[in-house]
């Protein structure tokens, strides 16, 4: 025993003399920081919410697109015209050219489509849809979703996206506090429910007059004075956003 002691130690000075505490501790303790979170959407609008016949007065949501990344809003940027894919998701509730660009998107580690669980299409009242990503410290959701009584306005998570951790703990729970309506400023704008060119009653996508103001605004900031003065549900009354992890 006592030879193979003296072997032994003089090889384990060996080894501990080739590295350094930071190596011999990185060595053993590798942390996975990433988490799986999964969001969850509920469009919780109540019947004549908005004074319209279209929908009841709710307000559908459309198939959205989502993000995460460590870097700035790979969306859109507030006071800047809207690219495609947003004004396409604004005016129309079709996700496919923004998804396009997201995730090709070298900054973007997540995205996806999100839609009504059961079937897909448009989250309608009372229904969700679930989506799950893996995200690491530092990480932010983004999302872009039609608020559909609109012509051109959209439902995302602030102008810089949502952080997912508080240091190195998630961030959980309830964010709806979270959620902001945008005008795209693309397409002319009439109250919530009203004109001949919103997605409920519009004769096809991609119509109605350009908007005369064309950079993406605070839909609530932008028409609560005039001329407009239109009257916007908060958008907590609309849609629930529940961030988990495992």
């Amino acid at each position: 025993m006592k030879t193979t002691k003296l072997l032994f130690l003089p090889l384990a000075g060996l080894f501990l003399a080739s590295c350094s505490k930071d190596d011999i501790l990185e060595t053993f303790k590798q942390p996975n920081t990433s988490k799986l979170f999964t969001v969850t959407v509920e469009n919780i609008s109540p019947v004549q919410l908005i004074p319209t016949m279209r929908a009841n007065g709710t307000v559908p949501l459309s198939p959205g697109v989502f993000t995460v990344t460590a870097g700035s809003n790979p969306m859109f940027t507030v006071g800047s015209p809207a690219d495609q894919g947003t004004e396409r998701i604004a005016e129309d509730g079709t996700p496919a050219v923004k998804f396009a660009a997201v995730k090709t998107n070298p900054a973007v580690t997540a995205s996806g489509i999100f839609e009504k669980d059961k079937g897909g299409g448009p989250i309608l009242k009372g229904e969700i849809s679930t989506f799950s990503f893996r995200a690491k410290p530092g990480d932010k959701l983004q999302l872009e979703t039609m608020f559909v009584q609109s012509n051109d306005w959209f439902i995302s998570l602030g102008a810089d996206g949502l952080p997912l951790f508080n240091g190195s703990t998630p961030n959980t729970g309830n964010k709806s506090s979270a959620l902001v309506i945008y005008d795209a400023g693309t397409e002319a704008d009439t109250a919530p429910g009203t004109g001949p060119d919103q997605k409920p009653v519009q004769p096809a996508d991609n119509t109605g007059p350009a908007d005369a103001v064309t950079t993406i605004q605070n839909a609530v900031s932008r028409h609560s004075v005039a001329p407009s003065n239109f009257t916007i549900t908060p958008v907590t009354s609309v849609m629930k956003i529940t961030v988990s992890v495992q």
